[in-house]
Order: C-alpha cells, then sequence, then structure tokens
C-alpha cells in the first residue's frame, strides 16, 4: 500500500514532463525543477509513511508534507526563469528544509518516548 506513494510520484513526474515537453510556455529551467521537487515530495511522504515513528506523526506529516510538496511545486512551476533573485525557488527550497526539519524533529521525539 505504501508503494503507491513511489508510483504516483513517478506518474505524476511523467504527466509534468509531457506537459513541459508540449507546452511551449512551460520553461525548461522549471519543468525541470518541478520534476525534481515532485521526487523529493514522493521521498519525503514515503519515508514518513514508512518510518518507525507514532502513527500520529506518521498520518499528521504525510498530510503536511503532501500540502507542501503541492505548494512547493507550484512554486517552482510558476517561478520566474531567472534563479537569481527567485523569491518563489528560495520559498520552493525554505518548504524542503522545514519538511526534513519537521521529518528529523519527529523521528527523534518519537524514539525518545518509545517504551
Amino acid at each position: 500500500m505504501k508503494n503507491i506513494i513511489l508510483i504516483i510520484g513517478a506518474l505524476l513526474i511523467a504527466l509534468n514532463t509531457l506537459i513541459g515537453l508540449m507546452i511551449s510556455g512551460y520553461p525548461t529551467q522549471n519543468f525541470m525543477l518541478a520534476n525534481l521537487s515532485l521526487a523529493l515530495s514522493a521521498c519525503v511522504v514515503y519515508f514518513a509513511a514508512n518510518s518507525k515513528m507514532a502513527n500520529g506523526f506518521k498520518i499528521g506529516l504525510t498530510i503536511l508534507f503532501f500540502f507542501t510538496g503541492i505548494i512547493r511545486f507550484f512554486c517552482v512551476a510558476l517561478a520566474p526563469e531567472r534563479l537569481e533573485n527567485n523569491a518563489a525557488f528560495i520559498a520552493a527550497i525554505v518548504i524542503l528544509f522545514i519538511e526534513i526539519i519537521c521529518l528529523s524533529a519527529s523521528i527523534m521525539v518519537s524514539k525518545k518516548h518509545k517504551i
């Protein structure tokens, strides 16, 4: 059941790639970064769902990472082509680091409270 996360992630990457190749107004850099964002989201959600932390953390983080992944995807997909002074790209990076910090903290807290 948890492998469905990886399958859905791969399908979304394929869909985004097809859209990126078919629409001329979708810059190559943006759809490649959006594919990377989708892959990272799938990996983070998969890791959260398969980790050995408490079920409350798993459910909460999976839902949180799903929504932050959507926000990160749109930040990268709709960002201007230039990377310098790109607020949307910076926001996507900040969201990714917040996800990693939340996941790490949840794993540490969950391990401390196990009996």
